[in-house]
């Protein structure tokens, strides 16, 4: 990045009890709905040997070198040509790159609030000054939405572009016309929750004052009571309450409830029959973009916490259900296999082409950080702590300069080239921006209060003020969480208090690895957990939604100490879950575990793992950054016995390219479907990029072998269409008339491109090119040609291009007809799945 963004320098701020002295804009009442309120992230200071470390090198690494990254695509210049201080270049368009930037400006904050960095701090000033120079008199700021189109610096035919930059597009974008306009109160929304991050924990007030410039514009454009025609990503409500809640400004809490509950959320295409178009009182389903849903859960649950609202709280609760009951993955990641980033239907957790993307899963947690709020019920604490050390960790590299999109559970070493398809990639969209917050910010998840106590949510160690009516109390944590389950506090009130002290007892610990009966341990005892306050035993079994509470007069100094054992546990998915019957997980304590190739000489895809086999852990502090693994023996091939050593799933892909999978072979009758099948059902790890190895094939004749159905989606190119080196599908001996080969899904869907590659060894053998061909898709019960095809090739030694309209299906079929006497086959077939990445 540009060395004047890295010149200024300011003199520290004061230790971290005292970083908040300046106060806030306003006195801010309690949520008086909720059960508990949040102990903020700048009275938590973070000590800890697993958490500390991350911290560090976001601050030190992460946050510099997205703002480089930044740099390279002209976002910040962005900015400059919008505020007069660059006069050549024109605008880079990107999606919602204000976004970017103030989510990386709020994770920066967090890391001032656990230690102050002056060279960070002068960083942020600089931004904040570019900042406050390009915002309109008005309020309005949004690089993409500032310049009109007819400017010089403007970007080129930015008419045509889909997003239809430029300030004529300004609160014009429409669900219909998606995705004109897109990003203004999504980005705003960011803006927001950064400031007021920024303002806890420096008591500076020059990025508030370009948010509440910002939300005032909004306020504006949109007053209650106003219909809504625009829409757009969720994001604004959780921002709006954020201002609220350092201002004390109710009329932003007022507009939150106004766009939570009139404004336009949803996008299209759309998988549950509009069911996230309806207002979100009426919803009882969680259908919908992932990340999209949980954004505007999330704000709707804080709105329930200030303003009550038990219509949208009830549809709430059963939007939690829909998700956490059958649509949630082990690793805590929500969306897909459905394409469009939206979530796919009941039980399907297809762990090769999941979707769980970063910020979704990010989501999914601060939105049960709400929830525990709402209601005091330690089973959102549950999936906090899920999210914590699994599918909200595993996004960012050991490095912290690395990232993924999805988060997914089984892949192979093809295919494998970015941030989707199981890579990790130095690049800057909505997740790399997303992930420093969520490390750095780890703070804001461990402690809530109520009147009668304090809460433990999180065991992360470190020292924590929190306000009580009758004083403040010091509380101080020591522990090696998660590798160990002991955990030291010592409570230092400012004078003898009366209160209860209430820690969560997790659901791994109770006998849940989540908060449902999708998932079981194969033992479902609780361990034997238990708890002493200055070396005395304490009553630890009886539970209170989750907590075991410590009443007492509290001393200063008293030391409660909490032990956790932590067993390695088999996990099973309920049975309505194809994808792993005949499979089981490892967990430890809250860490799902995974098998990576570069670990062992042989396929961690087809090792079996026996149901007596012994399991046991052991500490590596020579092995990614110091980690507890799983080692136990297997039998590769299902056969040959080997030993095996699983390490914590956030780790992988940080040792180069290989094989991975979370959920293991454990049944010996789990096969592929065998050469001569008719029926082939997904392959073991599905190539994210074909929906042939997701689906479930078949043809119009039993295989005679040396041919197999899964030769055409084994991602294996022959050297020529006569190759007969290695397995392909065909229809020998049958000869001449009509055939057919096809592969359904189990959801719908959408296709608008495949590749084929033709088996034909004649005058050598007896397989021919077709004589003509077409592809089908099934239109209901029905098969209909897809529309608008292309021209329909029939070449040897190449793989053949087939597009078209795209159709959303839960089948394709390659239909042909033979040439007379001869017979036919292909050697591979590949269906795209249409990409419509959003963020």
């Amino acid at each position: 990045m540009q060395k004047d963004l890295l010149k200024c320098s300011f003199p520290a701020i004061a230790c971290f009890l005292a970083a908040f002295a300046a106060g806030p804009v306003g006195a801010v009442p309690p949520a008086p709905h909720a059960e508990l309120q949040p102990v903020t992230f700048e009275h938590v200071r973070i000590d800890d040997p697993f958490w500390s470390p991350w911290i560090e090198r976001i601050q030190k690494g992460t946050i510099p070198d997205l703002l480089e990254v930044a740099e390279g695509q002209g976002k910040l210049d962005n900015l400059r040509i919008i505020a007069g201080r660059k006069k050549e270049g024109r605008i880079q368009i990107h999606n919602s790159p204000d976004s970017d930037l103030w989510k990386i400006m709020e994770g920066a904050a967090y890391t001032l609030a656990w230690r102050h960095d002056p060279e960070l701090d002068g960083v942020l000033e600089e931004l904040i000054e570019l900042y406050a120079e390009a915002q309109e008199e008005d309020g309005y700021i949004n690089q993409m939405y500032m310049l009109p189109r007819d400017h010089p610096q403007s970007p080129p035919n930015a008419e045509k572009h889909r997003q239809g930059p430029g300030r004529e597009q300004r609160w014009r974008g429409t669900i219909e016309e998606w995705s004109r306009g897109i990003g203004q109160l999504y980005s705003a929304g960011h803006l927001l929750e950064a400031a007021a991050a920024h303002y806890r924990a420096t008591g500076k007030r020059n990025f508030l004052d370009i948010a509440i410039r910002k939300a005032e514009n909004i306020y504006r454009q949109f007053p209650p009571g106003k219909p809504i025609e625009y829409a757009d990503h969720p994001q604004i409500e959780i921002g709006l309450v954020k201002l609220y809640e350092v201002t004390g400004e109710k009329k932003y809490l007022e507009l939150a409830d106004h766009i939570v509950h009139h404004g336009h959320h949803a996008r299209p295409p759309d998988l549950g029959d509009r069911e996230s178009w309806k207002p979100i009182r009426e919803q009882r389903k969680a259908w919908g973009h992932a990340v999209r849903i949980n954004y505007i859960y999330s704000g709707a649950t804080d709105l329930c916490r200030h303003l009550g609202q038990p219509e949208t709280r009830e549809a709430l609760d059963s939007l939690w259900h829909s998700i956490v009951d059958r649509r949630i993955y082990l690793h805590g990641g929500v969306g897909g296999p459905a394409h469009a980033e939206q979530l796919a239907d009941d039980w399907i957790l297809d762990n090769a082409r999941t979707y769980s993307e970063c910020c979704a899963n990010i989501a999914h947690g601060q939105w049960n950080h709400r929830l525990n709020l709402l209601t005091g019920d330690a089973k959102y604490a549950d999936l906090v702590e899920i999210e914590a050390y699994n599918a909200g960790l595993s996004g960012i590299s050991l490095e912290g300069t690395e990232y993924f999109y999805t988060n997914l559970l089984a892949v192979t070493k093809q295919n494998r080239r970015n941030p989707h398809s199981g890579v990790r990639t130095r690049y800057l969209f909505c997740c790399p921006a997303k992930l420093p917050g969520f490390v750095a910010g780890i703070g804001r998840w461990i402690y809530a209060r109520d009147e009668r106590g304090i809460y433990v949510n999180m065991y992360v160690g470190g020292e924590a003020r929190i306000d009580r009516p009758d004083g403040a109390v010091r509380m101080t944590q020591v522990t090696r969480y998660p590798w160990e389950g002991s955990v030291t506090l010592t409570v230092e009130p400012e004078r003898a208090s009366e209160f209860d002290l209430c820690l969560r007892i997790p659901g791994w610990a109770r006998g849940r690895p989540m908060p449902s009966d999708l998932y079981r341990f194969d033992d479902p005892a609780p361990v034997e957990w238990s708890v002493t306050v200055n070396g005395e035993a304490v009553d630890a079994k009886a539970l209170d939604k989750g907590y075991v509470r410590i009443a007492r007069t509290w001393q200063p100094g008293d030391v409660v100490e909490l032990r956790l054992p932590m067993p390695v546990r088999r996990v099973y998915a309920h049975e309505n879950v194809t994808f792993n019957r005949g499979r089981v997980a490892l967990m430890r304590g809250p860490v799902v575990y995974c098998l990576e190739g570069v670990d062992h000489d042989f396929s961690v895809l087809d090792m079996r793992l026996p149901d007596d086999s012994e399991l046991r852990a052991e500490h590596r502090p020579d092995l990614l950054g110091g980690v507890t693994v799983v080692r136990g023996q297997g039998l590769a091939g299902g056969t040959e016995p080997v030993e095996f050593t699983a390490v914590p799933y956030y780790a992988w892909q940080n040792r180069g390219i290989d094989e991975m999978t979370v959920w293991v072979i454990e049944s010996a009758e789990l096969a592929l479907g065998a050469a001569g099948a008719q029926q082939a059902g997904p392959l073991d790890a599905p190539d994210p990029h074909n929906l042939l190895t997701a689906g479930t094939v078949s043809a119009s004749a039993p295989m005679v072998a040396p041919n197999t159905l899964n030769a055409m989606r084994d991602g294996k190119l022959p050297s020529s269409s006569a190759d007969k080196s290695q397995p392909r599908m065909a229809w020998w001996p049958r000869k001449g008339g009509t055939k057919w080969v096809q592969c359904t899904f189990e959801q719908p869907e959408t296709v608008a491109r495949i590749q084929v590659y033709w088996f034909a060894d004649h005058p050598q053998g007896g397989c021919g090119l077709p004589q003509s061909w077409r592809l089908m898709y099934l239109d209901g019960t029905a098969w209909k040609e897809v529309p608008n095809p292309g021209d329909y090739q029939i070449e040897p030694d190449r793989l053949i291009d087939l597009e078209f309209d795209p159709v959303t299906t839960k089948g394709v079929r390659i239909e042909v007809r033979l040439r007379p006497g001869l017979s036919g086959g292909i050697h591979e077939w590949r269906v795209m799945p249409e990409q419509n990445i959003d963020g």
